[in-house]
């Protein structure tokens, strides 16, 4: 029961974590596609 409960909780950190890099990553590709547009 806790083994199952422990590896859920690894899986979900790692999916919130891989989810928090790929969102900064997004942002950080739309601002600097922005400033791009402006320097253009």
């Amino acid at each position: 029961m806790w083994e199952r409960i422990k590896k859920t909780g690894i899986f979900v950190s790692v999916g919130a974590i891989l989810f928090f890099i790929l969102k900064i990553i997004l942002k950080n590709g739309y601002l600097v596609s922005t400033i791009y547009r402006w320097f253009d």
